[in-house]
């Protein structure tokens, strides 16, 4: 697969917005400012996390709830600051809704990260806290697994309703953008949302950036589980599996269970005698099928045996997608594989359905990376974080542009 931007040239909407997105903003290069020195996927993806610390930023944390199961969900408001140091909305710029990694939250520095500049272009910013991450609690008994997307879409509807009431209140047409950008396990979720929700999604935008459209492409990625996943593994089941929801899962698994759980040394074997055990998927292929946005459709790469028919849907759910959806993904990400991007006809994919989806592919970047200048701590994840702006400015324009004509073509008629 080509590095590049892949998308529908024949929907006018999405090459519109194509139109007005700098390709400097998506386009990761040595001339376009990318780190010369880091020879591997390795450097880039762990030099950000080594030396970018970012500045605390303040957030206030409200609740909503998940009326199926009950379970409330913790929502972090950033706001923008005004000349006197309050907090203000601004009806004008994008509103944010932040999909965090696997172990993380609002306190990620690359979500900090994204917080800062944006507030700092008086936009605002809401981080969806995963289930028991940031140490928020948790009154009934299903935990978070990646596959569930009800929590952002009841986030996602809960901000769109108040967007709504401040363009009213304010007789303001249209209303401000709302836009996910969702990091690593965030975007995974994001884009099984997207994909699943169809022409219901209540999100005007989307970016999913270092998170894969096919996650059973993982089950061959093996230097992922030796390398990687066993430093992401030991923190994820020491502070939430054991350290903070041990009764929960005690309480489901048998002795046995709960034992080959402490052993568990990589992510993938901790999804199967943890999330799998514990929600009662069949088995760790189909919690991955569930979980992904390609997950409904034959796996490619022969990665179950050689087959020769042909699909009846060849792109299942993922063709369903109504909305702006951009997949930032770098071909050398040695986490989360470029196989999860779920095919080998990039082309095929973004035309897949009214075409909505486009593809990000940059030959560097690592995993949640794209370190830029000699000294990577000066920008910190300013390329990735301000691709996702200038994506979701570009579909602000596109929809204005459109908005626009419609209003030209009704005094016309």
């Amino acid at each position: 697969i080509e590095p590049g931007l892949y998308y529908s040239k024949s929907n006018p909407f999405i090459s519109s917005i194509v139109s007005h997105w700098p390709e400097s903003s998506r386009t990761y290069s040595v001339k376009n400012g990318a780190t010369p020195y880091l020879v591997n996927w390795d450097y880039r993806t762990g030099l950000p996390f080594l030396v970018n610390k970012v500045s605390f930023q303040e957030h206030l944390r409200v609740w909503t709830q998940n009326r199926f199961d009950g379970e409330y969900l913790a929502l972090d408001i950033a706001f923008p600051s005004n000349a006197n140091g309050d907090f203000v909305h601004y009806l004008e710029q994008p509103v944010y809704l932040i999909l965090h990694g696997l172990n993380g939250g609002s306190h990620e520095e690359y979500v900090k990260d994204l917080v800062k500049r944006r507030r700092a272009e008086n936009s605002t910013l809401v981080v969806l806290i995963a289930r028991g991450m940031m140490d928020t609690k948790m009154v009934g008994w299903n935990a978070f697994h990646g596959a569930r997307t009800g929590d952002i879409d009841i986030a996602a509807r809960v901000l769109k309703r108040g967007l709504v009431s401040l363009a009213d209140a304010n007789q303001r047409s249209p209303r401000q953008i709302l836009a996910g950008v969702g990091y690593s396990m965030g975007a995974i979720i994001l884009s099984n949302y997207v994909a699943r929700s169809g022409a219901h999604c209540a999100l005007d935008a989307a970016m999913a950036i270092s998170g894969g459209l096919d996650m059973r492409q993982q089950l061959n990625f093996k230097r992922s589980m030796r390398l990687w996943q066993p430093m992401l593994t030991f923190g994820l089941r020491e502070d939430i599996l054991i350290g903070k929801y041990a009764r929960h899962y005690k309480h489901r698994l048998t002795e046995e269970q709960f034992l080959k759980l402490l052993r568990v040394t990589s992510i993938s074997a901790l999804d199967v005698e943890a999330i799998v055990t514990y929600n009662s998927f069949d088995n760790l292929l189909h919690y991955y099928s569930e979980m992904s946005a390609m997950g409904d459709r034959e796996p490619e790469f022969q990665l179950l045996g050689p087959t020769d028919s042909e699909p009846l849907d060849k792109w299942g759910r993922i063709s369903n997608v109504s909305i702006p959806f951009a997949v930032l993904q770098s071909l050398d990400d040695p986490l989360v594989g470029w196989r999860t991007i779920g095919t080998d006809d990039p082309k095929g994919l973004v035309d897949s359905g009214a075409g909505n989806l486009m593809l990000v592919l940059t030959k560097g970047g690592g995993h949640v990376g794209w370190p830029l200048g000699h000294n990577p701590s000066k920008l910190a994840w300013k390329w990735m974080n301000d691709a996702a702006r200038d994506f979701v400015l570009a579909v602000d324009m596109a929809r204005k542009e459109q908005a626009l004509k419609s209003d030209i073509s009704i005094v016309s008629f």
